[in-house]
């Protein structure tokens, strides 16, 4: 039985192994960065959250109706203000998910991204997951931003101040590392 010009042999794939190894190595690509001066810095910010009529900031999307909200998924996109008051200056935006994840009690997992939309951190974001449970109080990880905050890192802690059927407001605390000046070198 002749073999088809399209079967694939093991010689074949090992050729085409090597060939595409040697091409990587000859041609690599390098670039350097700096990431310039470590800022460290602590702020606060509150996070208003509506839950109903016009300027709602929440959606379910997802709702499983199991028990402790298992399995369901909200969007949110919520107001970051300067202070608890509904009056208080608008920074920006708190933009994410809830993923509730525990089957035994209320807990969800809230990836997250803080825009800043006014004020010194205006046009940059941060990016934090994390676990938030039935206390209010949750710690979050800083995973990222951009803007000011690049290659930020650090930490986002969460503590309710007041809740009703018609919205939450919490406490956002943050502690952020980042970098200011970050900059290319050339290659050598």
């Amino acid at each position: 039985m002749a073999s088809s010009p399209h079967s694939s042999s093991p010689i074949h794939h090992l050729l085409v192994f090597f060939l595409l190894f040697a091409a990587a190595t000859a041609f690599p690509v390098t670039s350097e960065f700096e990431l310039g001066i470590q800022k460290r810095i602590h702020f606060r910010v509150y996070f208003h959250e509506t839950f109903l009529g016009p300027d709602n900031t929440t959606v379910t999307v997802v709702n499983m109706s199991l028990p402790y909200t298992f399995g369901d998924i909200d969007i949110f996109d919520a107001v970051l203000r300067v202070g608890s008051d509904a009056s208080s200056t608008v920074v920006g935006r708190a933009q994410g998910a809830g993923f509730h994840m525990s089957q035994q009690e209320e807990a969800s997992l809230i990836p997250l991204v803080l825009v800043f939309t006014a004020g010194e951190f205006a046009d940059s974001t941060l990016t934090a997951i994390g676990r938030l449970d039935a206390s209010g109080k949750a710690e979050r990880a800083i995973v990222g931003g951009t803007g000011v905050f690049q290659y930020a890192w650090g930490k986002l802690a969460s503590e309710l101040v007041t809740s009703s059927v018609e919205g939450l407001v919490a406490a956002f605390d943050v502690y952020v590392i980042y970098y200011t000046d970050v900059g290319r070198s050339a290659s050598p």
